[in-house]
């Protein structure tokens, strides 16, 4: 019986594993589906999750303890709910109604900072006393609360628009700063209390850690032009490979120290694959530990826990015993219910190489992902961002068509992370143009290289994926059969005046500054190409309350191709932002794309196994 929507989306999300300061107790958070929580004394939360930490101790098969109170959720491999006490005692933590409270395990549960108004509190960070406690307000301003005196102040003094993840070092708070029209991983820098502490221009400074005894700062940055770990005084864990990804949220940690800040863990990404390593700064010798992608990685005594997920493994909380030189992996919680080793539908993709025809020293990447049942059909998923990149993670939406014959070809054109900072840098100025350029040569090569029919080639995308798929498309219809998107970037000017503050100015730095930017905005967007568009069939989604890109963007659409006799279905979720959420409307739009699919892809395709 094939998987179904709901096999795919069922269980709880898992994020945020951090070990306590003596390495006894893991801490985590746990989101699991429900309709109506109720919050003694502090008001109702009505969701889809009930979000709780869970503190156990190492090596307990019991649940150990769960916060009082529901806390924010986040991502997978983000963070920025909870900080552990220097002592090990208790935990602060950001509640889901934007309060700022202290659990400790004595039974004590204290409020610290009532929420802000409509501002969001997260990433809080104690000094090394445990007495003055730093947390980030809408990601523009740092704060303090002395917990002796209850004072309350700013810390930064605002020469950054943007502030994140504060870190005690040796006398000060020090935390991840950066101003637009930049975007983090253009410039940015570490900014301190009293003074910029590092910083490059044409660099980016991301991730600050300290080593537990507060000495040694470090951070990554790709000064050399790939994003690596830097320990302050001990060098850069030099390698042509990236440490980390781009700053799309909070304290992501893909890097740490041990006990000793003499060795750090990080996360090596291999074209998409990933790879546990550690460093020592003694030895100079990197070791690889475990495959796979990790996150919020954290080292204490004998112990590293992390967030893992890859093709085959779906994203689970793991510890490490590190004492032995092969390391031995514990599980202590998967995030899924479905039991997927009932179903051949997880597979590894294998990595596609291919240079551009217009530029021999331009190598593009791709993942392809070949069904165990593959009918030859053929689906090119392009990222969002667009500076971002898929890596090989758990994806139950890759998963899904997998199972149903549908072979899924991912590709990092460039502007995708993963390669390098030149290679992220190709698309600044360029966008609508050389990922659409990108796009276009991977899916030549697919056809004239591995066999694949243009019958029987669908294109996806979300966001800004939306927009490379619909261009793609438009300009190259012969290579493809049917386009289905959702919440596609349509107009990339009318983003400037309504998107949200994060990336207000994003397209300066994707499009330009100049004077042509208009006429760029206007000619590389979807809605430019009404009559090409209209010669093959377009499935578009879209949330009506989307804060990112507005519902206009796919009505004008709609709109634009009709009028050019094109076939286009455009589907609209009420109260759905960016991304879908309601299981319900998930079932819908696997539903609808399913049907679309098998409508207009042809099954006479052919490919060729990768030898």
């Amino acid at each position: 019986m094939p998987i179904s929507v709901h096999d795919c989306f069922e269980g709880r999300e898992l994020s945020e594993p951090r070990l306590s300061p003596d390495g006894r107790r893991l801490a985590y958070i746990r989101s699991s589906p429900t309709s109506n929580t109720v919050e003694p004394g502090r008001g109702t939360s009505t969701g889809p999750t009930d979000t709780r930490i869970i503190v156990r101790g190492l090596g307990e098969t019991t649940e150990g303890l769960f916060s009082p109170w529901q806390v924010r959720s986040a991502r997978s491999l983000g963070g920025g709910c909870f900080e552990w006490l220097p002592d090990g005692s208790g935990i602060a933590a950001v509640t889901r109604i934007g309060e700022l409270r202290l659990w400790t395990f004595d039974g004590g549960e204290h409020l610290l900072v009532e929420p802000h108004d409509d501002r969001t509190i997260s990433a809080p960070a104690f000094d090394s006393s445990g007495t003055r406690l730093a947390y980030v307000v809408d990601q523009s301003e740092i704060h303090m609360f002395d917990l002796m005196t209850k004072e309350r102040r700013r810390l930064d003094d605002g020469a950054f628009e943007f502030v994140i993840d504060p870190v005690w070092w040796k006398d000060q708070f020090v935390w991840h700063a950066w101003t637009p029209p930049d975007m983090p991983w253009n410039q940015s820098c570490l900014a301190g209390e009293r003074d910029l502490v590092r910083g490059q221009d044409s660099a980016q400074f991301q991730q600050p850690q300290v080593s537990l005894d507060g000495t040694l700062l470090g951070w990554l940055d790709d000064a050399s032009g790939w994003l690596n770990v830097v320990v302050d005084g001990e060098g850069r864990v030099d390698e042509v490979f990236e440490h980390g990804g781009p700053t799309w949220g909070e304290r992501q940690r893909s890097w740490c120290f041990d006990d000793s800040g003499r060795r750090v863990a990080f996360v090596r990404n291999e074209n998409g694959f990933g790879r546990l390593c550690t460093f020592d700064f003694d030895t100079g010798c990197t070791e690889e530990k475990a495959k796979a992608v990790h996150g919020q990685l954290s080292w204490r005594g004998d112990s590293l826990a992390a967030i893992r997920t890859g093709g085959k493994t779906p994203t689970q909380i793991v510890v490490y015993d590190t004492r032995e030189p092969e390391w031995k992996r514990t599980v202590v919680e998967i995030g899924t219910s479905f039991d997927w080793s009932r179903s051949d539908a997880l597979v590894e993709p294998d990595l596609l190489e291919m240079s551009h025809p217009l530029d021999a020293e331009v190598v593009l990447h791709a993942r392809l992902y070949t069904s165990p049942s593959s009918t030859g059909r053929l689906l090119c998923w392009f990222h969002g961002g667009p500076t971002d990149q898929w890596q090989v993670t758990f994806m139950p939406r890759i998963a899904y068509w997998i199972d149903r014959g549908y072979d899924i070809l991912v590709p990092d054109f460039r502007g995708s992370t993963g390669h390098g900072r030149l290679y992220t840098e190709a698309l600044n100025g360029n966008w609508g143009s050389v990922d659409v350029d990108d796009a276009i040569v991977v899916l030549e090569g697919v056809v004239s290289g591995l066999g694949y029919s243009p019958a029987s080639i669908g294109l996806l995308g979300s966001s800004a994926g939306g927009l490379t798929a619909l261009c793609a498309a438009a300009r190259r219809s012969d290579l493809v059969a049917a386009v289905a998107v959702a919440y596609p970037v349509s107009d990339i000017a009318a983003l400037d005046d309504v998107t949200h503050r994060f990336e207000a100015h994003y397209n300066r730095s994707l499009v330009g500054s100049t004077e042509d930017t208009v006429r760029l905005s206007r000619e590389r967007s979807p809605l430019a190409f009404g009559p090409e568009l209209a010669r093959i069939p377009v499935l578009c989604f879209h949330g009506t309350e989307d804060p990112v890109v507005p519902i206009d963007h796919s009505r004008r659409l709609t709109s634009e191709i009709r009028q050019h006799g094109g076939e286009v279905e455009l589907v609209e979720f009420a109260d759905e932002g960016h991304g879908f959420r309601r299981l319900d409307n998930r079932i819908e739009e696997f539903t609808i794309t399913e049907r679309f699919l098998d409508d207009h892809l042809s099954r006479t395709g052919s490919t060729r196994h990768l030898e």
